[in-house]
């Protein structure tokens, strides 16, 4: 999930790839060996894990579907109702401590706004909750001792792991137009907090579509089969996912929107080809050619 293997391409791309390894035997080094195929530039390649890297411990007394689930919302306040649902099932039929529970958010700008109704909702249940780092000292995950819920935005997650995690709002891992090799960063660190059971969830179309990935994975029974890109294409994949700070975002937002005005005046006749400088065109031109 966190390379996008199984992501449909872009109309713009020929791949679905978000991000890949430079060094093709970096895979091995992960705990993958090649099923069929070749680990090398422009090959298809089927790569699985092994037992040795992937012990059966957990499959063996609980079903994947069980383990893994992704669960699409039509809306964020249904996500809410259902996550909110589950964390009860969790501490009053199945038995789970309240610090075998965590909920993550992967966008660490929005956590505090994001998790605020869920934690209320819990709150009219009877159940309490902490945001690690705001409720807590900063140094503080768990609340040792007592009976709380914790929330937690990515970058606190990590070097923290509970028995079933709850991952919100991951319909961004599907079709973020910003930084998405580090938003899917973000959904694979958040997936490796979980000892057993890890819930992903979010809403909508970009959901579904998620979740379908998730779907295309599980039918090739976690196989990995893709063509490895070309040293060309993974420069691509930096460029058109690569992180860009506000103010970059900001820009390239304003510049569309000017493109997009001069495109509409032009096709409505309003503004002529000849209203514009030849300079101008013809560099733009050359540079689409060469596109």
């Amino acid at each position: 999930m966190g390379f996008g293997i199984y992501r449909q391409p872009a109309s713009n791309m020929t791949t679905g790839l978000v991000q890949m390894f430079d060094h093709p035997q970096l895979w091995q080094e992960v705990g993958y060996e090649v099923k069929e195929g070749e680990l090398k530039d422009g090959s298809e390649v089927t790569l699985i894990r092994t037992e040795e890297t992937s012990p059966l411990f957990l499959e063996d007394h609980s079903p994947i579907d069980d383990l893994v689930q992704f669960v699409c919302f039509d809306s964020e306040d249904e996500q809410t109702v259902w996550l909110v649902d589950q964390i009860r099932k969790n501490i009053e039929e199945d038995e789970l401590r309240h610090d075998d529970i965590v909920v993550i958010n992967p966008d660490p700008l929005s956590t505090r706004k994001k998790v605020g109704p869920i934690r209320k909702r819990l709150y009219e249940l009877g159940i309490n909750s902490h945001l690690a780092g705001v409720d807590t000292d900063p140094d503080v995950f768990f609340r040792p001792g007592s009976e709380s819920i914790t929330f937690t935005g990515i970058y606190r997650a990590k070097g923290n792991e509970a028995g079933i995690v709850y991952i919100i709002n991951c319909q961004d891992c599907q079709t973020s137009m910003w930084n998405l090799a580090s938003i899917r960063n973000r959904l694979f660190t958040a997936i490796t907090r979980s000892k057993a059971w890890v819930r992903v969830l979010g809403f909508g179309k970009a959901m579904d579509k998620l979740s379908s990935e998730f779907e295309r994975l599980k039918e090739r029974e976690f196989q990995l089969h893709f063509r490895y890109p070309t040293k060309e294409e993974r420069e691509k994949l930096r460029i058109v996912h690569r992180d860009m700070t506000a103010a970059e975002r900001k820009r390239l937002d304003e510049r569309k929107k000017g493109l997009a005005g001069l495109l509409e005046d032009l096709e409505s006749g309003t503004i002529t080809l000849e209203d514009l400088d030849e300079n101008m065109i013809r560099k733009l031109k050359e540079f689409l050619l060469k596109k």
